[in-house]
């Protein structure tokens, strides 16, 4: 009866360790475009050619990036999902209070990715408003003389139905959302205008 106890064990921790192998049981965010707690690529940096070099230094420093969006994709979203949102976050921006580079929201429930540059045209969501009063994507372009800071870029699951009006900033987002956010994940990188 032993041996059968364990076999029978043995066989039950095999098709569980199947079953968790064809679907995660949480919601996961990957990107072509950077590579997680990485350094990111110049390119999905800002352009903005008039940026002051610092808050604290109002002569001109050129952001050095093209502004293009990073493509996302996001898979094993829970049932009853029926929107997505996308928040990016400078944690170290205005001295650790905090930059909004990204508010959207409105995305489809069907939707599992935003393609490269998607955010910066404003397709496939509804845009709130960052920081600077944006709609759409703004890359990363921290104070002259920075070393780099932390961005992370969460996607979340919602149950709220695509409708919400434009221009929301990103604590407006999260009051509309309260109690109805049903996951999120999240991908981060590193960015500064130069590198030692």
């Amino acid at each position: 009866m032993t041996g059968i106890r364990i076999i029978s064990l043995a066989l039950a921790g095999g098709l569980w360790a199947a079953n968790m192998a064809v679907a995660a049981p949480w919601m996961t965010v990957t990107s072509t475009s950077i590579k997680d707690g990485q350094i990111i690529p110049f390119r999905f940096g800002s352009d903005d050619q008039k940026r002051a070099c610092s808050p604290r230094n109002p002569a001109v420093c050129p952001c050095p990036g093209k502004n293009v969006s990073p493509q996302l994709s996001w898979q094993g979203a829970p049932q009853g999902t029926k929107s997505f949102a996308i928040l990016m976050y400078d944690v170290d921006g205005r001295f650790g209070a905090g930059v909004s580079h990204w508010v959207a929201y409105n995305i489809a429930p069907t939707a599992s990715e935003l393609p490269e540059g998607a955010g910066t045209a404003g397709k496939g969501f509804t845009g709130g408003a960052g920081t600077r009063g944006n709609p759409n994507y703004i890359g990363p372009c921290p104070p002259q003389g920075d070393g780099p800071h932390h961005y992370l870029i969460t996607v979340m699951a919602t149950d709220l139905a695509p409708t919400l009006a434009p221009g929301l900033t990103r604590e407006q987002f999260l009051a509309q959302a309260k109690g109805h956010l049903l996951t999120s994940a999240t991908i981060g990188g590193l960015f500064a205008r130069a590198y030692q």
